[in-house]
């Protein structure tokens, strides 16, 4: 409502009142007490997992957390403790070039004001997850995508990323494991990558929260670690430990030798401003991580029996495209039913009661026909979803 009484608010975004009709819908069902099948679901604590509850629990309760010490990049011992867990998995990095932040999106809004300035551009892949296009936005810079191409296993469509690239362009972003296509960077790609980093002066920003969720072994074991050009990783506890609600990510920063340690100082700057990771996590961390193994095996174990079961169903229905991800926890599917995605998505839950995700939500084109649906939903109910979809189609 606007009043000559009251501040105007910003341009950033553009506002609409309300919600969807999908979501009104699904709000609908929450006031009036119905079930429905969430084929959606992204959060594992709500998923029947079993966590270590008292070791979690008591790894909090640390003297120290009720004394304010803060570190821009974070404390020394949490670093270490993401040094190791990259030890384990092959990888030798330093405490050094690690800063922690709240989460991934904390993360991504960081490097956006070290390395844009307001109207310049990123660009982001597409199918892919729609944060970073508010993200951007709200950081004043530009946006804009680059195919995938589906033919190709979802690798990256250069021709349309080179037309893509101006001036203005400051930042590549890259998924991998893609959400949601599931789709691994190869090394063939990540070279083509290196001559775009260096001769247009792009950084590289890659999302690997999901790396730990790989479906078959990856024969592409990239080095993203130790480069010669701009390359910053982002990773966090939300997906490697199943607790997003425990809020803690972190960057590592990559590339020539002079380039990086003034790229740290001015990063360090930008994370002294905000210092929003709390203490505790943080103090929590080494403890916490030696459970990474109990918590990920459980959530790997209800991706691989969904998936499974998502083949046996994809075999009796073949008016359904679908083809198994190689990593995370989304699948995507495709049919000539699912064209109008999202008055599709609405009716089948309006008739169904199963929510999935309308694939437009994700940018797949409109006539790709695609839904998007969760691996890590309780088996029983991923599997009821599929056969309510199945005869409603």
């Amino acid at each position: 409502m606007d009043s000559e009484n009251t501040p105007r608010f910003s341009d950033r975004f553009e506002f609409i009142s309300g919600e969807n009709d999908l979501y009104s819908l699904l709000e609908s069902f929450k006031r009036s007490g119905q079930d429905w099948i969430d084929l959606t679901v992204s959060n594992p604590t709500k998923v029947g997992l079993v966590y270590p509850r008292e070791a979690i629990l008591h790894s909090l309760e640390k003297p120290e957390s009720l004394e304010y010490d803060p570190n821009p990049k974070g404390t020394i011992s949490a670093r270490k403790s993401i040094v190791n867990y990259y030890k384990e998995k092959g990888h030798t990095i330093s405490e050094e070039d690690l800063f922690l932040t709240s989460s991934s999106s904390e993360a991504y809004s960081y490097l956006i004001k070290l390395l844009c300035n307001p109207g310049e551009e990123v660009l982001i892949p597409s199918p892919g997850y729609p944060l970073f296009e508010f993200l951007s936005i709200l950081d004043g810079v530009e946006f804009n995508s680059y195919k995938l191409d589906q033919n190709e296993d979802w690798k990256i469509d250069f021709d349309d990323l080179n037309s893509k690239i101006t001036n203005k362009t400051k930042i590549l972003f890259l998924v991998s494991p893609n959400n949601p296509t599931g789709s691994l960077l190869t090394s063939k790609e990540f070279e083509k990558l290196k001559v775009i980093s260096k001769t247009k002066r792009i950084a590289l920003v890659l999302d690997e929260v999901f790396s730990d969720y790989l479906h078959e072994k990856n024969p592409n074991q990239i080095d993203f670690f130790h480069t010669d050009f701009p390359v910053f990783v982002v990773n966090g506890v939300s997906k490697i430990l199943a607790l997003p609600q425990m809020k803690l990510s972190w960057i590592h920063v990559g590339g020539p030798t002079n380039w990086k340690e003034e790229c740290k100082e001015r990063l360090e700057i930008i994370s002294d401003t905000y210092l929003s990771v709390g203490t505790p996590i943080q103090l929590a961390l080494p403890e916490l991580l030696q459970w990474r193994n109990m918590i990920q095996s459980q959530v790997l174990r209800r991706i691989h029996r969904n998936l499974q079961f998502l083949e046996s169903f994809h075999s009796s229905h073949p008016e359904i495209v679908y083809s198994s991800p190689k990593g995370g926890w989304y699948a995507v599917l495709q049919c000539n039913s699912f064209l109008n995605d999202e008055e599709f998505s609405f009716r089948l839950l309006e008739k169904e009661k199963v929510l999935v995700h309308p694939g437009s939500m994700f940018g797949f084109e409109e006539d790709s026909g695609s839904i998007v649906i969760s691996l890590i939903s309780e088996t029983e109910l991923f599997q009821s979803g599929l056969e309510k979809i199945s005869t409603f189609l």
